[in-house]
């Protein structure tokens, strides 16, 4: 047998746990991430992903990183994002959501810096931090008191580990042609219900209306209609699961006038009706629910 003893440290590295509420843990199969998943983002709190197995394409931002087993994403509170999973060997992930962070220097919920890249390598850490997040999981699963203390005292072992065991690795620096695009992308993330066009968007960047569109495609994986589409379709699926509106009111919100090119463009990205996404997502006992909400 070994033994490991404790070495008390004169400066232990604390946080605020009191602050910081634990709002979710989710576990996603192969199955459930071939679902896609449109860009989205998170305006009330942060999130970590693990990916327990398999790898994927993951954008953050408007950069792609391609991720595999072991590897913790980083989404600070606002970050556009979203996943897809290698069709080959599929992805398994976990996932948590947290509010009340505040760190010296970053804004409410931010865990990184801008200048940090958000994918970390867990290396070692690997096997600790996924039965981390296992256990977490199944004891918010209980339900109770009990469950509940377990994960945020585990929620605080995991944020320690990811702010001061895990390497933090620099992005890449960007070119002032990266800079430019970027600054278009933020304004899409933002102005996306209104009518963007490839023409005042290129006005926007200072390039060609050809350039703007390869250069796009080329750093976020996507034409510039494409991003905007799936903006719109990650606000709604969103809001099929989080609100009990109409999915005519739903289509108005994201910027679709038209309810049948909503329609269409939700199937053609998700495989899916808006309608039969929320049955799916939310349970038939609650989507007759809202039918019947909807209906009045």
């Amino acid at each position: 047998m070994s033994v490991i003893y404790h070495k008390k440290n004169d400066m232990p590295l604390e946080l605020d746990m009191d602050e910081i509420y634990l709002s979710y843990v989710g576990y996603a199969n192969r199955e459930e991430t071939n679902q896609p998943t449109a860009f989205h983002s998170h305006d009330h709190h942060l999130e970590l992903q693990y990916i327990s197995q398999g790898k994927g394409v993951i954008s953050i931002e408007g950069r792609l990183y391609h991720v595999v087993a072991g590897d913790l994403m980083v989404y600070n509170k606002g970050a556009i994002h979203d996943e897809c999973a290698s069709p080959d060997e599929g992805m398994w992930f976990y996932n948590c959501g947290l509010r009340g962070l505040r760190l010296d220097g970053l804004p409410a919920d931010h865990l990184l810096s801008d200048q940090i890249s958000p994918v970390l390598h867990t290396g070692e850490l690997a096997q600790d931090i996924s039965h981390i997040f296992s256990v977490m999981y199944h004891q918010m699963e209980r339900d109770g008191k009990a469950g509940n203390a377990i994960s945020q005292y585990l929620l605080c072992s995991l944020l320690t580990m990811v702010m001061f065991q895990l390497p933090h690795v620099p992005k890449e620096p960007q070119n002032k042609r990266d800079q430019m695009l970027n600054q278009v992308k933020d304004y899409m993330d933002h102005h996306y219900i209104e009518e963007l066009t490839v023409e005042k968007l290129s006005t926007l960047a200072h390039m060609s209306m050809s350039s703007f569109a390869h250069q796009f495609k080329k750093r976020s994986g996507f034409s510039p209609v494409q991003y905007i589409i799936r903006l719109r379709v990650g606000k709604a699926q969103q809001l099929l699961f989080s609100t009990d509106d109409s999915i005519t009111d739903i289509s108005m919100q994201v910027g679709f006038d038209n309810l049948s090119y909503f329609n269409n463009q939700f199937k053609k990205f998700t495989g899916m009706s808006p309608q039969n996404y929320r049955k799916l997502k939310i349970g038939k006992e609650q989507f007759k629910k809202i039918q019947k909400t909807c209906d009045l």
